[in-house]
């Protein structure tokens, strides 16, 4: 059964938006050890203020991409708009192997996996192997991915 997209838009910002929050607690935390005047070296041996200022410095990064990812999903849940051939910002199901596959084609995001409406819907980038493929098929389409070596054919449904 093929979830409905604003059913996988939702799932997916939401999603998005519980990981953005439990980060900015994390990264406010190792800000705070990081500068935190106990986290001040004793000597040359002690890098923890240096290590918690790293790990801040990466946090803060996936911060942002997070909420580059969640503007993105929240666009399309706001403005979905059909297009004739396969975009990012569509829902696609695919068959291999006699099995029907859904995923999201999305900039940001790609790789994560919910479960929606009893379906597992994976968010995949334009820019993977698959996501390239995808772009401008229109369902029936058929196309083959060669990945770890084998070479499937895949066909678009929907």
């Amino acid at each position: 059964m093929r979830p409905s997209k604003e059913a996988v838009l939702k799932a997916f910002a939401e999603k998005f938006k519980a990981e953005h929050a439990a980060l900015i607690q994390s990264a406010k935390a190792a800000h705070q050890a990081a500068t935190h005047e106990e986290s001040k070296a004793e000597d040359r041996h002690d890098t923890f203020a240096i290590e918690a200022s790293y790990l801040a410095a990466g946090q803060a990064l996936r911060v942002q991409e997070l909420e580059k990812t969640i503007e993105e999903f929240e666009g399309y849940l706001a403005g979905t708009v059909q297009h004739p051939a396969i975009d990012a910002g569509d829902l696609v199901s695919y068959e291999i192997d006699g099995t029907v596959t859904h995923a999201f084609l999305a900039r940001n995001g790609g790789g994560t996996r919910l479960q929606i409406e009893g379906a597992t819907v994976q968010v995949i980038s334009p820019t993977s192997p698959l996501g390239e493929e995808l772009i401008g098929l229109k369902p029936g389409d058929e196309f083959e991915v060669e990945l770890r070596g084998q070479t499937k054919t895949y066909r678009i449904r929907s």
